[in-house]
């Protein structure tokens, strides 16, 4: 059985890389790396295929300690079934998608999960548009569960992240505490989200953000993530 706990979760500030979280509140109005606003970089935007996409993704030696396997590989998708998971992700049109995809890991020690979606986009300015819509819709959903801010080092354009106050699994017949998190990035024109449940720790999501933001910069400049 699980209950939540009335304790604070890791309570430190969220992070857009060398520029912080602006004026506070949700964070959704973070601006760009060099402190200008990003939604005016649309020319230079990280924009990436379908394919390029699946590369993208974190899999086996590339992910962090504490996350294994990969739950069946990467699921791409385009078309409607892109805008749908988009839409469900987000709760936008999704204007200017090109292709979506998921992949799925499991927490050791534990049985918690981890799951990577990302949106790519054709325009930066698209891209926002569906990060804002997604990270003010997912901390509304979860306003009532506390989530209190989660530091994140990845060099992303956009950035929000929360971890929910940590729940207590007795199904073993101990006290295991277990944790809930989210991290929203905007990389160009490509939209990442990160969703953990009964994570032994902060730190597995932390270092999945980390290497997602830099294996969707390194596969558009071109570059293989995995050499």
């Amino acid at each position: 059985m699980r209950t939540r706990a009335g304790g604070a979760a890791l309570a430190v500030a969220c992070v857009t890389l060398l520029a912080g979280c602006g004026g506070g509140g949700s964070g959704t109005d973070s601006p760009g790396r060099n402190g200008d606003a990003a939604v005016g970089r649309g020319k230079a935007a990280v924009v990436l295929s379908a394919e390029q996409l699946r590369v993208a993704a974190p899999l086996g030696d590339a992910l962090p300690d504490g996350l294994g396997g990969g739950m069946g590989g990467t699921d791409i998708f385009e078309g409607q079934k892109a805008a749908d998971r988009c839409d469900s992700e987000t709760g936008t049109a999704c204007s200017g998608l090109v292709a979506a995809a998921l992949s799925g890991y499991t927490t050791h020690p534990g049985d918690g999960d981890v799951f990577w979606d990302a949106f790519s986009f054709d325009t930066a300015e698209d891209a926002q548009v569906a990060w804002k819509a997604m990270a003010a819709g997912k901390r509304e959903e979860e306003a009532s569960s506390d989530p209190q801010p989660l530091e994140v080092s990845a060099d992303a354009d956009e950035l929000d992240a929360y971890g929910l106050p940590p729940s207590h699994d007795y199904s073993s017949g101990q006290d295991i505490e277990i944790h809930d998190a989210k991290v929203m990035m905007r990389i160009g024109g490509v939209v990442v989200l990160l969703t953990g449940y009964d994570m032994p720790d902060f730190e597995i999501i932390q270092g999945l953000a980390t290497v997602a933001a830099d294996r969707v910069a390194q596969v558009a400049q071109g570059k293989n993530p995995d050499a």
